[in-house]
């Protein structure tokens, strides 16, 4: 479009238009637009007052695109909600029938550099407000109670995004150090922009292309690397850009200061002639960014048809330059690596701005359209993966880079082993990665990017002494030691065993070295891991906003979403369900206006964790359902799995039903199909839980030792969690009281450690059942109210009201009446809060055990009818724990017929091998 050479600020009805920095801001506070709505919004107050008609809007938005007029009306309505614009009126964009829109709002611009100001008048006066990196691929998200799901992390995106830190396991000692200076990498090269000298939105492609095709010249024989475009990108983003000789001093120490770069390539281009006769111009600048010189300056020049030839000449150059040697072999390397017509680099070109402009739709139509003229091409499937991938297309992404990888042979080496690495971290195919991530270590030994995809592919191998041996080498690296990317990748690894505290200061150390470097994309990234990994609390709160913001700023919006993902999230597990779902809110609309159906998916599958815990089972159920949709739509069989076993959980608490038990083993079937072991421990260990209620103990323990057998290789994380309690309970039934305490106590002390307050206080129910159950009163009183308490703080009702009734029998066992009826009462204002069954039957058994007790037949009667709906409902455990009760009423009442009923019951119990009410039982 050319807007981003626009230092001007458009200023009406008290909002601030900024091109250049791609911000609009309301009463001083940013709002988010998409990137196609914003440059909307730009095309329309440029031209305030004037018509814009929709052929001009559609040229100059989706340049030689095959896009929908739909399109264009749909930003226009997003942009008139955005800026307040109410149903029949019309205070900023005018429609003109037939022809196109005006901006009508009156408009003052003032120039940015030099400070004045002039007045565009248009016709009416005028008001903005919705809302709202590879640099947040490790962006995995907090876990959620354990009694229930962890929430989806989706690493396998954050894979293919992969730029500043991975996903790896490794522990080391974490160094106090100065803010190292950032000494430049001599063999680093930054290819950094190429500006559209005449702004024409058609040949924005050029800029793209230039830098993707000119990074292959410079780094093909390995002297030299090009620092991955992302990581440049953002260090450039708040940088005003070069002239045709390359950046001022100042700028040149900046970019250095931030990448460790020691060459900068930039430049400008020129296109004239019509299009059947196009001549493109292209003038080259190289910097030494050590010592702030020039290296040289050139221009070349060439029909737009001989664009490869024109590309093949420049790097020449560039290479002698830069003293490398013409290779005949690398030559032909090298060639393969380009496209070879100028309408290929075209669409290449157009798709590659629009994966920077997070419009993977539009880079997938223009990828598409590169691949269909040059079908064996092995760059434009690479591309086409990481769009399929953004967009949350699993299985086209894993399509699209199978057959880069099947094209690849003839590229030059380090490319071919870049693609192998992407398929390898798109398909989990951990071993195929490895070998190529090593191959490439051992081509470019001083790699850092190399090095740290090594270790992400070994961590998630399970290979954790290789994993530390990798990053161990890593650090020895000099352009590591003022890397944060290597931090973020420290703060990953630790928190990966389960270690949120000891991960902790490696992300504060990635902030504080991006913060040196003023990075603003590594500041993002290290806040975003800063607010991950902290406690909950307003430390986290405040880090996850400002990486939000910042996110914001540099116009990442897949960022941005991350963030409030993340601060969803947060504010889940802290109880404020409100402001939680206001975050996913804003996060579900960012991921919508980029077109991530995956993004979307997690959002769904949060805000169902939220709704359970809340007690809203159909409103969770509504989300999950909206999830496995999408999950199917996309085929990604790994978040399918997830859904079936969280909806096998929300409808066992109707029913355990023979339909429940099935999705159950259907997503347990597909988690084995995909590999995705953590899952499968999970699932199995929900498996043996709706197993052991339904009454089948000795399927239940066979399911258990299976889900143990996982999570023995994965420590501390939310499966190993849900085993851990799952497994405990069937323990408990089997009369393996002291086994069920160890393995809840174990529990209770590792979520005491991560401060997870909702699982720990899972943990202290639990053992405050078992004290219950061995009549340990005190020892009950004290789990219970401690339970009491993380339920309160997570604002849990159907905890709330269980562990309340539970301290409440307690208490009347003790003899404290007063104490019990407060207990009572507060556990029924909980209960009421609550709309789900089988989770809150405990509250409804004692409440009616505690009120038989007195002799009231009433509650005798609701003791039994509870009984035979839990039995009707598949809930032989709660079918039983009411006749229990209700024994225990009787013979508190002095009713003669508990003997009988106690005899029953006994016999009942051992046929069906509940060894736990037998021993009950036995000791009263």
């Amino acid at each position: 479009m050319g807007e981003g050479k626009d230092r001007r600020v458009y200023r009406f009805a008290g909002r601030e238009l900024i091109p250049a920095e791609r911000r609009l801001r309301v009463a001083g506070q940013p709002v988010s637009l998409t990137p196609k709505v914003f440059d909307t919004l730009v095309l329309l107050v440029q031209h305030a007052g004037h018509v814009v008609s929709k052929d001009e809007l559609m040229a100059a938005l989706w340049p030689r695109g095959f896009v929908h007029e739909s399109n264009l009306t749909k930003h226009i309505w997003l942009l008139r909600r955005a800026l307040g614009d109410g149903e029949g009126e019309s205070r900023f964009i005018e429609t003109v029938p037939k022809l196109g829109y005006r901006f009508i709002a009156p408009v003052e611009v003032v120039d940015d550099d030099a400070g004045g100001a002039s007045s565009v008048e248009s016709a009416a006066p005028a008001v903005v407000d919705p809302s709202a990196s590879p640099a947040e691929a490790a962006a995995t998200v907090p876990p959620a109670s354990a009694s229930l799901w962890y929430r989806q992390r989706m690493t396998w995106i954050a894979a293919v995004l992969f730029a500043a830190g991975g996903l790896g396991v490794a522990v080391w000692q974490m160094k106090q150090r100065a803010t190292p200076a950032v000494a430049a990498d001599p063999t680093a090269v930054a290819i950094v922009d190429f500006g559209n000298l005449s702004g024409n939105s058609k040949d924005a492609w050029l800029d793209s292309a230039l830098q993707q095709m000119l990074t292959t010249e410079i780094a093909a024989d390995g002297k030299l690397h090009a620092l991955p475009g992302d990581q440049v990108r953002t260090a450039r983003a708040d940088l005003s850009p070069p002239d045709a000789g390359g950046y001022a001093p100042d700028m040149l120490r900046r970019l250095q200061q931030r990448l460790g770069t020691r060459y900068v390539v930039s430049g400008v281009y020129l296109v004239t002639g019509n299009d059947d006769a196009a001549q493109v111009r292209v003038d080259v600048a190289v910097q030494d960014a050590g010592n702030r010189k020039s290296i040289g300056s050139f221009s070349r020049a060439a029909p737009m048809a001989q664009l490869p030839q024109l590309v093949s000449a420049i790097g020449v150059d560039l290479r002698s330059r830069f003293g490398m040697s013409a290779d005949p072999l690398l030559q032909q390397q090298i060639a393969n690596a380009q496209p070879a017509t100028a309408e290929i680099a075209r669409h290449m070109g157009f798709g590659l701005d629009a994966l920077q402009r997070y419009d993977p739709a539009r880079a997938r139509d223009e990828l598409l359209l590169a691949a269909a003229q040059a079908p064996g091409y092995a760059p434009v499937y690479a591309a086409l993966a990481n769009a399929y991938a953004m967009m949350g297309y699993r299985s086209k992404a894993t399509a699209a880079v199978n057959m880069a990888v099947s094209y690849a042979g003839a590229l030059p080496p380090e490319e071919r082993l870049r693609i192998e690495v992407q398929r390898a971290q798109l398909t989990n195919d951990t071993q195929k990665g490895i070998a190529a991530a090593q191959e490439w270590v051992a081509l470019r030994p001083a790699l850092v990017d190399a090095r740290l995809r090594l270790a992400d592919l070994l961590a998630n191998a399970g290979r954790q002494e290789d994993a530390e041996k990798a990053m161990a080498e890593l650090q020895r690296l000099p352009a590591a030691n003022s890397d944060p990317r290597v931090e973020l990748q420290a703060a990953v690894t630790v928190a990966k065993k389960g270690d949120n505290t000891a991960a902790l200061p490696h992300a504060r150390e990635a902030l504080r070295l991006a913060e040196a470097r003023g990075d603003p994309g590594l500041i993002a990234a290290a806040h975003l891991a800063v607010g991950k990994r902290s406690p909950r609390g307003p430390d986290a709160e405040k880090a996850l906003r400002s990486a939000a913001a910042e996110f914001h700023g540099i116009g990442n919006p897949r960022g941005e979403a991350r963030a409030y993902q993340n601060l969803g999230n947060l504010l889940g597990d802290l109880g404020q369900n409100t402001q939680a779902r206001e975050a996913y809110q804003r996060a579900l609309s960012m991921y919508q206006a980029i077109g991530d159906l995956a993004g979307q998916a997690g959002i769904y599958d949060n805000q169902a964790i939220t709704l359970w815990d809340a007690g809203d089972s159909d409103g969770a159920a509504t989300a999950v359902r909206e999830s496995l949709r999408l999950a199917r739509e996309t085929n990604d069989k790994v978040r399918e799995a997830w859904c079936l076993a969280a909806l096998a959980q929300i409808a066992a608490d109707t029913n355990v039903s023979d339909d429940a038990m099935a999705m159950l083993r259907q997503a347990i079937a597909l988690d084995r199909g995909t590999g995705e072991r953590e899952h499968l421990a999970f699932s199995l260990a929900i498996h043996a839980d709706l197993l052991h209620i339904r009454g089948e103990l000795d399927a239940a323990r066979e399911a258990c030792t299976q889900a143990m057998a996982l999570v023995q290789v994965m420590p501390d994380t939310n499966a190993a969690y849900t085993a851990d309690m799952n497994c405990a309970r069937v323990a408990l039934e089997f009369g393996e009281a002291d086994k069920a305490e160890a393995l809840l106590t174990a529990f209770q002390r590792a979520a005491h450690q991560a401060r997870d307050t909702l699982n720990e206080a899972n943990a202290e129910l639990s053992l405050g059942s078992v004290a219950l159950g061995r009549r340990q009163w005190p020892e009950a009183r004290r789990w219970l109210s401690a339970a009491i308490e993380g339920f309160k703080a997570n604002d849990q009702a159907a905890g709330q009201a269980n562990a309340g009734a539970a301290l409440a029998l307690a208490e009347r066992r003790m003899g404290n009446a007063a104490a019990s009826n407060a207990a009572l009462e507060a556990a029924r204002k909980a209960r009421a809060k609550s709309s789900q069954g089988m989770k809150v039957l405990a509250h409804d058994i004692i409440a009616a055990q505690l009120t038989g007790e007195t002799g009231d037949a009433l509650a005798m009667n609701k003791l039994q009818a509870i009984a035979d709906d839990a039995a009707r409902r598949h809930w032989l455990d709660k079918a039983f724990d009411a006749r229990l009760a209700r024994v225990e009423a009787l013979q508190e009442s002095g009713a003669a017929s508990a003997a009988t009923e106690r005899t029953a019951l006994l016999a009942d119990a051992r046929r069906s091998g509940f060894r736990w009410i037998e021993r009950q039982l036995s000791a009263r």
